[in-house]
């Protein structure tokens, strides 16, 4: 029992790394926002703008599907400062990025901080986001099913629309939690995108052989300066999170099963278990449950 155990505990923390791998290092690949630390300030603002609404039940479910983006009064800007703590972001930096996206549309400027409004939140590039961001948790719902590692959830899928946005502001939680929980192993929030990034272009999770990912593709794919990626990069490897080559930096399935990446998949995949369990209280399992049922049929 035991080695069963043991065994779908591997699985899950396979499919978890995987998942992630292919979610955050392509959430934030240079697109809608210039650089992943864009992308990384507005996730945050755009969270706590709403974060006192998080446990209005009646809020998140009025608010649930793509054709319902909270509007702008019920947002509360914030504080630069404050995110770039919460981050471990240099004051400064961040300041200076947040201005720049202010001038460029993506938020709002107030006396009383900055907050993303309702626009940007009904983008064709934000739906799409919010739809392949989903489809993935369905994915990896299913996965754990198949393999027995989630039982069935109590409540079937509600009426109505799919709930994305809500399930998105659930997503943004969980990685600014898993941004938190991994800064004692990487040290640099930029660190945790650049890990999961050099992990999806070694293919470490899947079979076949993987190949290293230089620094300057990774700064161009990132939108980050090739300084900073080549010495985040290079704290990894000394950290045992990857290798540094003559081709640029990788990780192996070797390397996967040392101490330093146990530590690392073991409470990684405690935290997209704690997600789901979060999901699955609010109700929401449901709607992937009636895909898994269906896809199994």
């Amino acid at each position: 029992m035991t080695s069963s155990v043991s065994s779908t505990d591997r699985a899950v923390e396979q499919l978890c790394l995987a998942f992630s791998a292919e979610l955050i290092s392509s959430g934030f690949l240079r697109g809608t926002y210039r650089s992943a630390l864009d992308t990384l300030l507005a996730l945050a603002i755009g969270q706590a703008n709403l974060a006192h609404m998080a446990r209005n039940l009646a809020f998140q479910k009025t608010y649930a599907a793509l054709s319902a983006s909270p509007p702008d009064e019920l947002r509360r800007p914030v504080r630069v400062r404050s995110i770039a703590m919460s981050l471990g972001v240099p004051q400064e930096t961040a300041r200076r990025r947040v201005a720049s996206m202010v001038e460029a549309g993506f938020l709002t400027q107030t006396d009383a901080g900055v907050l993303m409004p309702k626009s940007i939140t009904e983008t064709p590039a934000y739906i799409a986001t919010a739809e392949a961001t989903c489809q993935a948790i369905g994915d990896l719902y299913g996965a754990f099913r198949r393999l027995g590692a989630l039982g069935a959830p109590d409540q079937e899928a509600g009426d109505g629309e799919f709930p994305h946005r809500y399930t998105m502001r659930l997503w943004g939680d969980h990685f600014l939690r898993l941004v938190e929980m991994l800064l004692p192993i990487v040290h640099e929030p930029f660190a945790i995108v650049l890990l999961f990034s050099i992990l999806r272009a070694s293919h470490a999770t899947q079979p076949g052989a993987g190949k290293p990912v230089s620094a300057s593709s990774l700064s161009r794919s990132l939108g980050l300066p090739f300084e900073t990626v080549r010495r985040n990069a290079l704290r990894l490897a000394e950290a045992g999170l990857c290798l540094k080559t003559p081709r640029g930096y990788l990780i192996t399935p070797e390397l996967l099963e040392t101490p330093v990446w146990r530590q690392f998949a073991e409470r990684h995949g405690q935290i997209l278990k704690r997600f789901f369990s979060i999901m699955g209280e609010r109700g929401l399992l449901g709607w992937w449950e009636a895909e898994y049922q269906a896809a199994s049929r």
